[in-house]
């Protein structure tokens, strides 16, 4: 692997052949760097709700979140992600000259803008996510209604199944005890999963927890997707 890209969306539908992305969160991740550097990008762009599924949009907070809702469809916006933005963390509020916040405006955007930066980006890397094949499916549509095309690595690593290994082999390690398999605390979410209480283990088997404001938003799941991943590969 050479980088990764590790993503997430919300669309206006589960299905992609009804529906488009509204909102991207991407950390990409060089591995060729020798220290391990982490970029954040958000955009959000105006999507066509011809089709919407209601609750799709309710579940994502459409009404709430979407900056972009008064936009042409196709028009966008890039949002801050942090006080430190990618280019180097130099952009300042024009209003009162401060550092910007999570969120703020930071340059105005078009879908087929967003499409050219994120072809290039996305070239070769591999898809970190929480369910990839369907953030690809609306990243292929996204980028070809928009005169570019998705040309990720075909392998992807899907964090929850990633998870699943991780759980199984601890348990395997261990003869199936699980308070020699795993700390204290991620006991009972182990236990909860074996019973049959969770149709997938917790992020918290490795220490992760997730803010409740921060769920079914892009950047908030990216991040999630982030920290269970390298929670994982370090065997915690």
């Amino acid at each position: 692997m050479k980088k990764l890209a590790i993503l997430d969306l919300e669309t206006t539908s589960l299905d992609d052949r009804t529906g488009d992305l509204w909102e991207i969160g991407l950390i990409m991740r060089d591995l060729r760097e020798p220290v391990r550097t982490d970029v954040e990008y958000w955009w959000q762009v105006r999507p066509d709700l011809t089709h919407a599924d209601p609750t799709a949009l309710k579940t994502g907070r459409y009404y709430d979140r979407c900056r972009v809702q008064h936009k042409e469809i196709g028009g966008a916006r890039r949002l801050s992600p942090d006080i430190q933005v990618p280019e180097g963390g130099n952009w300042v509020k024009s209003f009162t000259g401060g550092p910007p916040a999570e969120g703020d405006h930071y340059k105005n955007a078009t879908a087929a803008g967003i499409a050219r930066t994120l072809a290039p980006m996305l070239d070769g890397a591999t898809i970190v996510a929480n369910n990839p094949s369907f953030d690809r499916k609306f990243l292929d549509k996204f980028l070809r209604a928009n005169g570019q095309l998705l040309t990720a690595h075909h392998r992807m690593i899907d964090i929850r199944a990633l998870l699943i290994g991780y759980v199984d082999g601890r348990l395997s390690a261990f003869d199936g005890k699980v308070e020699d398999a795993f700390e204290p605390e991620a006991v009972p979410y182990v236990q909860d999963w074996l019973d049959g209480y969770m149709d997938s283990p917790a992020w918290e088997i490795v220490g992760i927890t997730q803010e409740p404001g921060t769920r079914h938003t892009a950047l908030g799941d990216a991040r999630l997707d982030r920290d269970v991943y390298d929670a994982v590969r370090s065997g915690r």
